[in-house]
């Protein structure tokens, strides 16, 4: 799998960077959020637990896109990001809305 990061912004404001890129998955199926996390981290230099995968989006043919985000300190990123969004970086099922049962 190869990664190719489209655009990088720099965000002083939330403490984060916030990118775009494209992953190049061809013969096999979407890869899993815990890869790609793993990919893109080791890739910019940053730390795996600072990373949120925000959004993959298949495209047609052996490609998906990208929306990551890279926090600076863990405190932010607690602050800001909606927790099903941080349950779906620790492979929880969360909606929206819906109680936090995956805690029991």
């Amino acid at each position: 799998m190869e990664i190719k990061i489209l655009n990088k912004i720099e965000n002083p404001l939330m403490n984060r960077t916030e990118i775009t890129a494209e992953i190049s998955h061809v013969g096999a199926t979407t890869p899993k959020r815990t890869e790609v996390r793993k990919l893109i981290s080791a890739q910019l230099g940053a730390e795996e637990n600072l990373t949120v995968i925000q959004k993959i989006e298949p495209t047609f043919g052996n490609k998906s896109k990208l929306q990551v985000t890279i926090y600076k300190d863990l405190k932010q990123l607690e602050k800001i990001e909606p927790k099903y969004i941080l349950g779906r970086e620790k492979g929880q099922k969360l909606k929206p809305g819906k109680k936090e049962e995956a805690k029991k």
